[in-house]
């Protein structure tokens, strides 16, 4: 416990939770044990990402002085994490292709940190990302469809909600959960592997994709073929 408070003093990052809250490098669980030293400073992380590694910047630090940042994948695990580092930028890396949350941050001149969103892929085949004024709750086709052995769901909200994304059989049946927490506005996008929630692949057929929000919801139907 004792060198996560250290941790957490020496570096001054926060990480994300579904509820936005701030990281102290818990293992693999991310939140800050109730800590709240931070501010949320929107727009001082940038990211870009090549293959499996995120490149990731942080805008308004002191010169010289130390940055942090860590990868959460959709289920809310940290993934990889640098707890500090004078690069900047500097990089972190996911496991597999899929959607992921970077929080980053940093301790001078003030404590501040951000949070956004990144898309990993490797299938070569990328549609362009919503860029207009998000106006409409929408689930957008999924790309490529009939697909395998991944596809690309995206979304959008006009305002934060929390949401689920769900996979279903023909029968009606939840095959996997692809996202499950709270949202805030923007434009969003997840890779579905044809796996089910243990892991277990998916023989071919027709899939239901469907997004819910509070007061919304839209569905999409899915090919995967072998």
């Amino acid at each position: 416990m004792r060198v996560v408070l250290s941790l957490l003093l020496a570096v001054g990052l926060i990480i994300f939770t579904a509820s936005a809250s701030k990281p102290s490098f818990n293992g693999s669980a991310p939140g800050c044990s109730g800590g709240g030293c931070h501010n949320l400073q929107d727009g001082i992380v940038s990211v870009a990402a090549n293959g499996l590694t995120v490149e990731v910047t942080v805008s308004g630090v002191t010169p010289g002085k130390k940055v942090a940042g860590e990868l959460v994948d959709a289920s809310g695990t940290v993934v990889d994490v640098i707890d500090k580092t004078g690069n900047n930028p500097f990089t972190l890396t996911a496991p597999q292709e899929g959607m992921y949350r970077v929080n980053a941050g940093f301790k001078n001149p003030q404590l501040k940190w951000d949070s956004t969103m990144v898309n990993i892929s490797l299938t070569g085949v990328e549609p362009p990302m919503v860029t207009n004024e998000i106006r409409e709750f929408q689930l957008y086709p999924n790309h490529p469809n009939p697909f395998n052995p991944s596809t690309r769901i995206q979304f959008s909200l006009p305002t934060a909600d929390n949401i689920q994304l769900i996979v279903y059989n023909i029968r009606g049946q939840e095959v996997r959960t692809l996202a499950s927490g709270f949202f805030q506005a923007g434009s969003y996008a997840f890779i579905w592997d044809g796996k089910n929630n243990n892991g277990k692949q998916l023989p071919s057929g027709v899939y239901i994709g469907v997004l819910k929000g509070s007061q919304e919801l839209r569905s999409i139907r899915m090919v995967l073929t072998k």
